[in-house]
């Protein structure tokens, strides 16, 4: 029985130990330290694709970098060894044209959008292994807007038949977003991890706008109305997040 705690002690000795070993056998700190810089970037496409791979599903594309979803960098300045500023950028934008055969006619839909988030924020950190706690709060202001044009054509000889157009009113957003989450440091100053959110915001939408031309005749446009709301809300986790320090 003696032998046996003895045994056990010695175990749980080394277990302590290695848990509390912050360096490599190169000798590199595994966690970040006053002076560090740090980019944290969205990697739900990199691990989807990984785990397709294992399980044999067919619609595996290719990871991309996601630039609309959950503020998707996040930059880091660490002021102290568990204090850090931090600096949140995501831009989404893009365009989109679709044809089609409507009857004796051509139609071609064009879309495109507009969205950006940015923000100042602190962050600190609990621990003291490679499992990491951190939590704080992020300023946001969000930009966005949009547009669709349908325009159609007779498909015999190019002709035109009738358009419509409409433009979403220029949206804006302020708000402050708590944030807590834990990552583990795998690699010196790289980290894998994720986080809860929850946003306290105001938007407001202005005045969308449609323009309708048919054959020959003039453009007729309307507008249409505007929004706005307070409210508390987006809680999740952010995704899986990848961090890495210098």
């Amino acid at each position: 029985m003696k032998k046996v705690l003895l045994t056990a002690a010695a175990v749980l000795s080394l277990t302590f130990v290695n848990a509390q070993d912050l360096k490599s056998k190169k000798g590199e700190a595994y966690l970040p330290v006053a002076g560090d810089w740090a980019i944290s970037f969205n990697a739900d496409g990199l691990f989807g694709y990984a785990g397709n791979a294992f399980n044999g599903n067919t619609n595996n594309v290719a990871p991309s970098v996601d630039y609309v979803t959950n503020n998707a960098f996040v930059g880091k300045k660490f002021i102290s060894d568990k204090m850090a500023h931090r600096v949140v950028a995501n831009l989404g934008f893009g365009s989109n044209t679709v044809s089609n055969v409507v009857g004796l006619n051509n139609e071609e839909v064009k879309s495109s959008s507009f969205d950006l988030t940015a923000g100042l924020g602190k962050e600190w950190r609990k621990g003291s292994t490679r499992l990491q706690g951190f939590y704080g709060a992020d300023a946001l202001i969000n930009i966005s807007s949009g547009s669709n044009e349908t325009t159609n054509t007779v498909a015999a000889n190019g002709t035109f038949v009738s358009s419509t157009e409409n433009k979403s009113g220029l949206g804006l957003g302020l708000g402050v977003q708590g944030f807590l989450g834990a990552e583990y440091f795998i690699f010196p100053k790289f980290a894998i991890g994720a986080q809860y959110t929850y946003r306290v915001g105001f938007d407001v939408q202005g005045k969308s706008e449609t323009t309708s031309k048919v054959g020959t005749g003039a453009a007729v446009t309307a507008e249409g109305g505007s929004n706005s709301n307070f409210g508390f809300g987006n809680v999740g986790i952010t995704s899986i997040n990848l961090t890495l320090h210098f």
